[in-house]
């Protein structure tokens, strides 16, 4: 869901520091976002039919985790094709996500991954996206 040209972003993170670091870098960069601390959060902002054009997941989360968020995610026809961009401190694989992000990373390296997601940036390959590692 584009808002006024502007990609949204869902941006899942229970950590309030990084969440707010995080929201400011993607904001000064154009995108409109909407952050929530918790997985159950995260669910029901789309469930009240808020699609965004990407979303930023960490996976350690309380109430339901990040891989369950995934999981919901791609189980939905209109959402499904929703790019899902990992930012994790575990060593956990998700698969079928656009990028898995390690922490620590710093907003460049977001702000990088969510560029690519939505098309505003050359497809060069972003690091820890293991359809992109060299083997």
């Amino acid at each position: 869901m584009t808002t006024h040209d502007r990609p949204t972003v869902l941006l899942v993170e229970d950590d309030r520091a990084t969440r707010e670091m995080f929201e400011y870098a993607l904001r000064i960069n154009g995108f409109a976002v909407s952050s929530a601390s918790d997985g159950l959060v995260a669910l029901r902002a789309i469930d009240q039919q808020l699609i965004p054009d990407v979303v930023v997941l960490d996976l350690d989360l309380p109430q339901v985790t990040g891989i369950d968020v995934q999981q919901e995610i791609v189980s939905h026809a209109e959402t499904r094709d929703i790019p899902i961009i990992v930012v994790t401190g575990t060593n956990w694989n998700v698969p079928g996500v656009f990028a898995t992000l390690r922490k620590p990373i710093n907003s460049d390296a977001l702000l990088r991954a969510v560029q690519l997601a939505v098309g505003q940036a050359p497809g060069a390959p972003i690091a820890g996206d293991a359809r992109h590692d060299a083997k």
